[in-house]
């Protein structure tokens, strides 16, 4: 393989996930009263939905900041919006492949 082609191989970002860096309002409850807080979040997903559904490792780490690890009480958490998205990086998986990974764990 030539050098000029190694290069556009590695640079090539087509079906590769972009990672961002996000700010975004959550919600949950602690002593029936309900709170609100703003979060960081990276993810390769920028909807609270998909944030929700398939990142496990943000949602777990949203529930330890929020709750702590000996937090007993239901531990139910909404994004309520992203208030602001930065491009980082690219992942080395695709979109579909993260959504696969992460309903294979669950």
């Amino acid at each position: 393989m030539h050098q000029h082609q190694l290069l556009s191989q590695m640079t090539c970002h087509s079906d590769k996930a972009p990672i961002y860096h996000m700010t975004a309002r959550v919600a949950f409850k602690k002593r029936k009263v309900v709170h609100e807080r703003v979060v960081w979040i990276v993810s390769i997903f920028d909807n609270p939905n998909d944030i929700r559904n398939y990142d496990r490792k943000t949602m777990t780490r949203l529930q330890l900041d929020i709750f702590g690890k000996d937090s007993k009480a239901d531990k139910h958490i909404i994004i309520r919006e992203i208030l602001d998205k930065k491009f980082i990086s690219y992942s080395n998986l695709s979109v579909d492949e993260h959504k696969r990974q992460n309903q294979e764990q669950v």
